[in-house]
């Protein structure tokens, strides 16, 4: 079968984790994404380290797979003419600059469905293409502070705190594939494109949806939670503890079993005097006792072992993970077994393993190595020879200066264009 975007075109100007982390999903469903990025240097996150001889970034890669690269500049007469000319033969534009730069350029929305009437325009920004906020800057950690995942984040006691990753860059990059998957549906009843409009603070807030939508109803903060808790509204059932060996387990026994106080404390050896004590009875008492149940099983993980603890639990049925060190994530056997490590040939630097994509259909699967992450304008010549340019064309619009000359300079030896 076919994969699923096969024959779909995404012209991409993103840079960064937003926008080239969603314009990768289709990528990986068998789009033809087209990289537009400037002569000799390309998008701004190749140079995010850590980088390896010769200025190849795994964190850049990570998001750029099965795409070619175009340098091309938009700002020279020249330059504009071919992606006039490439924006024909398209599907969507994405873009994830500062609102009003793409106006600028020439491509805003209207100027694009003059040339192509079922163009989709997907622009993904901080805060959204309008609104008091439209001009400022956005980036992951603002977007974790406006939009309240600091506020939930840490303990009661200790300051806001935020996630351990560009958690918000990634969901909204989901959001940016997802909505131009939708304006492409879309498409299909309707004959034309649209404007999509995705962005970090969004995300950010749609993220603690839950949480949210009980406050608007009930305005009680939410307030972070106590020590070893993972969630204000749970119990020490709910929650993070140490092990004899200075790791740690979670354990997720407040819902979803009956009697979960006393499966625990058959797991962890807790005494039958406090397995039945009344103030850990139901729910409801532990919680209003969550600092003394907390208390209990803080003692009793601290007897035992994280591989010994997990095995008690799954004995009792009590739903736990063991808390993983980074090495031992990429190490899990159900991590590979699901291909969320693929190892690809990138040319001039060897083999690499990247992380694959999540999603998986049975039908047509996603294929995360396609093609490898590409050089700066790697396919400079192949995509001017799809649009119809002869090897003298191609030449003229080089020595213009409207693409970039860095396969020429390759080709000499003067190093790769990471």
């Amino acid at each position: 079968m076919k994969a699923p975007y096969a024959g779909v075109r995404v012209l991409d100007l993103t840079q960064l984790e937003q926008g080239p982390s969603g314009t990768q999903v289709l990528a990986d469903f068998g789009a033809d994404v087209i990289k537009i990025e400037r002569p000799g240097t390309g998008e701004i996150g190749r140079r995010m380290k850590p980088a390896e001889a010769g200025g190849y970034s795994s964190f850049w890669a990570a998001n750029n797979r099965n795409k070619r690269s175009l340098s091309l500049d938009l700002k020279s007469p020249e330059g504009r003419r071919v992606f006039t000319e490439l924006v024909k033969t398209a599907d969507v534009v994405a873009a994830n600059f500062r609102p009003g730069v793409m106006e600028r350029l020439g491509f805003g929305y209207e100027d694009l469905a003059a040339i192509n009437p079922r163009i989709i325009l997907a622009l993904a920004s901080g805060y959204g293409q309008d609104g008091p906020y439209r001009d400022r800057r956005g980036q992951d950690l603002a977007a974790q502070a406006l939009g309240g995942i600091m506020a939930l984040t840490g303990d009661a006691d200790g300051p806001p705190r935020p996630v351990g990753t560009y958690v918000v860059d990634y969901i909204a990059a989901m959001h940016f594939a997802q909505a131009i998957m939708a304006a492409l549906a879309a498409r299909e009843q309707n004959g034309v494109g649209q404007l999509v409009d995705v962005c970090l603070l969004n995300a950010a807030v749609a993220m603690h949806l839950q949480e949210g939508s009980a406050y608007l109803n009930d305005p009680v903060p939410v307030p972070r939670p106590r020590p070893n808790l993972a969630h204000s509204r749970n119990t020490a059932l709910y929650g993070t503890y140490e092990t004899s060996d200075g790791r740690a387990i979670v354990i997720i026994a407040d819902i979803f079993i009956d009697e979960p106080w006393q499966r625990v404390c058959r797991a962890l050896e807790i005494g039958d005097e406090i397995a039945r004590d009344p103030r850990f009875a139901t729910i409801e008492d532990l919680e209003r006792h969550r600092d003394e149940s907390a208390a209990v099983l803080r003692e009793a993980f601290a007897r035992f072992s994280r591989a010994d603890a997990e095995a008690r639990l799954l004995k009792e049925d009590v739903l736990c993970a063991p808390v993983q060190a980074y090495d031992e994530v990429f190490t899990d056997p159900q991590v590979l077994f699901n291909g969320m490590v693929v190892e690809t040939e990138i040319e001039g630097v060897g083999k690499r393993r990247i992380v694959g994509q999540p999603v998986r259909l049975a039908g047509t699967p996603a294929d995360s190595a396609r093609l490898a992450p590409p050089r700066v304008g790697q396919h400079n010549e192949e995509i001017l020879a799809e649009l119809g340019l002869s090897e003298v064309e191609i030449g003229e619009v080089r020595a213009a200066g409207a693409i970039g000359d860095e396969n020429e300079r390759r080709s000499r030896g003067e190093g790769d264009a990471w």
